[in-house]
């Protein structure tokens, strides 16, 4: 097997604020016979776990652990990126497992040369029984994981999109279109997000392809399940938004009509209203202020030449 037919799986990892992670089922997912076939390496970016990422290496040469010390999920994709050897680099998240069939359904999409990324479903680990709460939609679900994906491979197309849990990019990707923003996404206590939907609009979406069987499974913890914790998500969304829209513009934005004051929007509200969905209006109207807050806060730093801190 050529070196330009495996993978370089990037993995970063971190332990704050008493986030439990434990890789060793992730690991042992990617290592089953079907899937590490088709793996070069195995990078795992100590990004602050480091009591977990020490004991890998011993497991199987494919693994290697390097650190970065800036606190922040871009900062730790970024350092993968640098260190990988391979053609295709995959970024899947440390809280999650995937399927038999992922690895060669990665290859599978990248055998077209004209395709820059590829990725697939990341679903919710059934393995917990998870019991969503009566007031959880489908609204709040897309903050965690897209609630579908498309069924038949082919160029991936909205509503549908993917996600940095489980993504793949043809190393070349890089030289082109740079690394991923350090200002967007995780970063300690913030609950910053969209540096994967703001390297993957960089990307013309003719070359961007969604492989149904390239399967995922990501581990739901309760405690983003409860109301003050969705509170605070679409709160750092509406942030998100708005360093996003700034940096890429409007054109491309998937969410117009949920960060402005739009017709579509309150028509929206009303109909949730009628329903009884009161705190999913609350959170839309979270978010928006989110963004407000986003323009202010950054806008009055920028003035101030302070630079974005992490």
């Amino acid at each position: 097997m050529q070196k330009r037919n495996l993978i370089s799986v990037v993995i970063p990892t971190y332990d704050h604020y008493g986030r439990d992670t434990d890789l060793s089922n992730l690991i042992e997912s990617l290592l089953l016979k079907s899937n590490e076939k088709f793996l070069g390496e195995i990078i795992v970016v100590d990004n602050g776990n480091s009591l977990m990422a020490s004991k890998l290496e011993s497991i199987n040469d494919k693994i290697k652990v390097v650190s970065e010390t800036e606190i922040g999920l871009n900062y730790a994709r970024n350092t993968g990126v640098r260190n990988t050897n391979f053609d295709i680099v995959a970024f899947i998240d440390d809280d999650i497992t995937v399927s038999t069939g992922w690895a060669s359904s990665i290859i599978e999409g990248h055998s077209n040369d004209s395709i820059f990324c590829v990725g697939g479903a990341v679903l919710a680990d059934k393995k917990d029984s998870i019991k969503y709460p009566y007031w959880f939609s489908n609204y709040f679900l897309k903050f965690l994981l897209p609630p579908k994906f498309p069924t038949q491979a082919g160029v991936i197309k909205p509503p549908h999109f993917l996600i940095g849990a489980n993504i793949s990019f043809k190393r070349t990707v890089f030289d082109t279109f740079g690394l991923f923003d350090i200002e967007l996404d995780r970063k300690g206590k913030n609950l910053l997000s969209n540096g994967d939907i703001e390297f993957i609009m960089r990307i013309p979406a003719e070359k961007v392809w969604c492989e149904p069987q390239a399967i995922v499974f990501e581990e739901i913890p309760k405690r983003r399940l409860t109301r003050r914790f969705v509170i605070r998500r679409l709160f750092w969304q509406g942030i998100s938004d708005y360093i996003m829209t700034k940096k890429r513009g409007l054109d491309g934005f998937y969410d117009k009509d949920e960060i402005f004051f739009t017709i579509p929007f309150f028509k929206k509200v009303k109909a949730l209203i009628v329903n009884g969905h009161f705190f999913e209006v609350f959170c839309m109207f979270i978010r928006q202020l989110g963004f407000r807050f986003g323009r202010f806060h950054l806008n009055k730093n920028q003035e101030a030449g302070i630079k974005p801190t992490s």
